[in-house]
């Protein structure tokens, strides 16, 4: 006979294998529209055009629709990446933005898999970024090896999103799989 304790240790560990396989959807996003870089400002403070604003609000609004919703967004430090994470954060689609330097243009993948490992369990993140760093990731995530490492197999437009799902719940390389690619023309319509 199994005792109360016993059987609730087992379901307790089952609970835990379980919850540690719960697959893991990133969002990788590209900033909206932004500012044409200008000689006299410096480009991490390049906002978010007024174009830019309104067509990162529909495409929220347009996710949320859909069903979105993300546990967290992580975002670049630069002005125009954060001001579509509080777009999309102000849509609803999260109650949480967090700003990850290595979102910054030459950030690393490693950092975001390394990030991770220090954070509670999630089932959906989004990131927001710049090109051609986001692309890289993606690319990393799902073992896409270019010929050369600095080359885009995948391209996100402004406002894009590519969608990578990790069936183990954690983000690593070549674990991930390419579930969706979006352009803004697609979710706009």
């Amino acid at each position: 006979m199994v005792s109360e304790v016993e059987h609730s240790d087992e379901h307790h560990n089952a609970a835990e294998i379980k919850n540690s396989l719960e697959a893991l959807s990133v969002d990788f996003i590209r900033h909206g529209i932004a500012e044409e870089p200008q000689a006299e400002m410096e480009d991490a403070f390049r906002a978010l055009t007024d174009e830019g604003r309104k067509r990162c609000r529909k495409i929220a609004r347009q996710l949320k629709e859909m069903g979105w919703k993300w546990n967290l967004i992580l975002t670049s430090p630069l002005v125009r990446a954060r001001q579509t994470a509080e777009i999309f954060s102000d849509e609803g689609l999260t109650k949480s933005v967090e700003v990850f330097e290595p979102l910054a243009p030459g950030g690393s993948f490693a950092d975001l898999v390394r990030w991770q490992t220090q954070q509670d369990p999630l089932t959906s993140l989004a990131s927001v970024g710049h090109q051609p760093d986001l692309s890289l990731w993606v690319q990393a995530a799902i073992g896409l090896c270019p010929t050369n490492s600095h080359t885009q197999a995948i391209t996100l437009k402004k406002a894009g999103l590519a969608q990578v799902r990790f069936l183990e719940g954690r983000i690593d390389y070549r674990q991930g799989s390419l579930t969706l690619l979006l352009s803004p023309k697609v979710l706009l319509r």
